[in-house]
């Protein structure tokens, strides 16, 4: 694929296909409405800021982008074909994508099928996070491993992935993202997937992200309709996956809130 190259800031690049506006149009539009800047972009530091005297008796880490693209650009994607679809309409690329349709947090860690330069190795998700170093890891799994797993061996196989790309890249911030819904007919067809039993995995996962300090990203109520599953405006017609608009809406909820 042909993408076109852009350097944000600090060496850090993200590529964007050349025939591809939607996500520029997201980017321009988001920008416009908080009026942020390439030069009003916070610093990143090591070090906390100090707040003034008679300013509440705070620290607020900086290491934060007020630049929507430059976040966007320091996270990598890890999950599974609902992950793939940023692939699939071309949002971003596979340099910061890692994702294969049909995985769970445990199949994931057993494949070699990320190549990170050209006719380079295949390395594990593992081993391409160790070599990246991203500033944040995005993780979405979920869809798979309920029909397959119970809550303990599902709750074991995330952390033993959690614990894996910490170990791989340290500094790297941790986001897990919650389930999101499929479609309510889907469940009639998939008993061991419903909405309700998505719901009670976000529970876990937000409780462990918490005991944990890592960042919880719920958005599943943004994409649910009045019922509690998957609205048809992003689906993709067969009650699990979404569409093109859906990823260009996610992607504008993740440059909005910074998770």
């Amino acid at each position: 694929m042909e993408y076109t190259t852009i350097i944000y800031k600090e060496g850090i690049l993200l590529y964007f296909k050349k025939s591809l506006v939607a996500i520029t149009a997201l980017l321009l539009a988001f920008s416009t409405m908080t009026g942020c800047s390439h030069e009003q972009s916070a610093e990143r530091s090591n070090n906390p800021v100090t707040l003034r005297d008679g300013e509440k008796d705070t620290q607020m880490d900086s290491n934060y982008e007020l630049d929507s693209e430059f976040y966007l650009g320091e996270t990598v994607f890890i999950g599974d074909s609902r992950t793939n679809g940023l692939l699939t309409y071309e949002f971003l690329p596979p340099e910061q994508v890692f994702a294969i349709d049909g995985s769970t947090q445990k199949s994931i860690r057993e494949r070699n099928f990320i190549q990170l330069e050209p006719n380079g190795k295949l390395l594990s998700v593992q081993e391409a996070v160790k070599q990246r170093q991203p500033h944040r890891i995005l993780l979405a799994f979920g869809v798979n491993a309920i029909p397959t797993m119970n809550e303990k061996e599902f709750m074991e196989e995330y952390r033993i992935l959690v614990d894996e790309l910490v170990q791989a890249s340290p500094e790297s911030e941790i986001v897990i993202q919650s389930i999101l819904p499929v479609s309510w007919w889907l469940c009639d067809k998939t008993p061991a997937l419903t909405n309700e039993n998505i719901d009670d995995f976000n529970d876990l996962l937000e409780n462990y992200a918490e005991e944990n300090g890592y960042v919880f990203f719920d958005i599943s109520d943004h994409f649910k309709d009045s019922d509690g599953g998957l609205a048809s405006t992003y689906g993709a017609g067969d009650g699990l996956h979404f569409n093109q608009r859906f990823y260009e809406e996610y992607l504008r909820v993740l440059m909005m809130e910074h998770p």
